[in-house]
């Protein structure tokens, strides 16, 4: 196996999960597992979330939901783009939960469940702002009048998505809590109900407790981040992710050396230069060229020149280091830690990014 590896802790993942049920004692907990689990390994990140006790899991694509039905998880799924008319058979085949955001598509998700016999399950998706999915606030009664008599339906859940959440100011994402609820109350009154309600990403269950409903739905929290440094520490979340690599060479160079593609770094003095085999490649931007650090014996080293596919630099000076030292790129060592927060900050991104770009490559490993 390489020493470039994404190694992944999974008490704190455990413990994470337990931390936001806390949060919301009183709703189900759909943990968010698209992009490979934010880059942390769909599989095997489900299968401990499930353990925990999981109620669902939340996928993007139905092919990530099939992933996880053929590593034999029973788990509930819902698919929380809308369903591509190519794959309506697979929502009745592999039990997906989809979101309907059109009354064609659930006219024909109705037909593909009578064909196979069985019954799709859906859950009313309400666009109170985002702008991307979704039934708007007005329609939503007329829609369901539309659809309450097709057959081999199940209406399992009612649901948005905050576009603001993450920010400070909760103005906006206050009006889409409020437009929901409005939609809530004018559906009941009209003798429409739902067993889950959920609205809140991980942003949303840290700043708007209202808005919890019967469902939660935390995806990079229960890897210890949040869409800001304030969030993790607000929620009092661990990473679990650390990324590191090792020493491969070490070369003493003059001053004036130049490094990399490009010779957009020269040495300043007579140096050593550790290479580790990291590049943008395995999802370690190139953006961050001139920017990143690493840690190498609890130490921050800069890392300098143009940052390879497959490799880049760290200027080490005069520390005596060895081939095999282990490289930490995102993640604690000793005393100091890089967070994906921190690296997204330099490369101009969100920690999301950051952490689903890891790429294929790079094993992860379960600690």
């Amino acid at each position: 196996m390489r020493s470039t590896i994404a190694e992944i802790n999974t008490l704190s993942l455990r413990q994470n999960f337990q931390l936001l049920r806390s949060f919301a004692p009183n709703s189900a907990i759909m943990p968010m597992v698209k992009a490979n689990a934010y880059g942390h390994g769909i599989i095997e990140c489900s299968k401990i979330l499930s353990d925990e006790g999981a109620e669902f899991l939340g996928v993007a694509f139905a092919s990530e939901g099939m992933l996880l039905r053929e590593a034999g998880i029973p788990t509930p799924i819902v698919v929380m783009t809308p369903p591509e008319t190519s794959e309506l058979s697979l929502f009745i085949e592999y039990s997906f939960h989809a979101i309907a955001c059109s009354l064609e598509t659930v006219r024909r998700i109705s037909v593909e469940a009578a064909r196979q016999g069985g019954v799709a399950q859906l859950h009313l998706y309400i666009d109170t702002g985002m702008s991307r999915d979704g039934i708007m606030p007005d329609d939503a009664l007329t829609f369901m009048d539309e659809v309450k008599n097709l057959s081999h339906i199940e209406w399992v859940g009612i649901c948005t998505h905050f576009a603001t959440s993450d920010e400070k100011d909760t103005t906006f994402a206050e009006f889409q809590l409020k437009l929901f609820n409005q939609v809530l109350e004018n559906l009941a009154n009209n003798g429409y109900f739902f067993k889950y309600i959920h609205a809140s990403n991980t942003a949303a269950i840290a700043h708007l407790p209202s808005a919890r409903f019967d469902l939660i739905r935390p995806g990079l929290s229960l890897h210890g981040c949040g869409a800001t440094e304030e969030i993790a520490l607000q929620l009092h979340l661990q990473p679990t992710l650390k990324l590191r690599s090792s020493i491969i060479s070490l070369r003493r160079v003059p001053a004036g050396t130049p490094v990399s593609y490009g010779r957009k770094y020269f040495t300043t003095k007579e140096t050593t230069i550790a290479t580790i085999p990291i590049g943008y490649g395995d999802g370690y931007f190139r953006s961050l060229t001139g920017k990143a650090e690493c840690l190498i014996h609890g130490k921050r080293y800069a890392i300098v020149g143009t940052i390879c596919m497959d490799e880049c630099m760290v200027d080490i000076g005069d520390d005596m280091m060895e081939c095999g030292e282990e490289v930490v790129l995102i993640g604690r060592q000793g005393d100091e830690i890089i967070t994906a927060n921190q690296v997204a900050e330099k490369c101009g991104t969100i920690p999301y990014e950051v952490l689903t770009a890891i790429s294929a490559r790079v094993p992860r490993v379960f600690i």
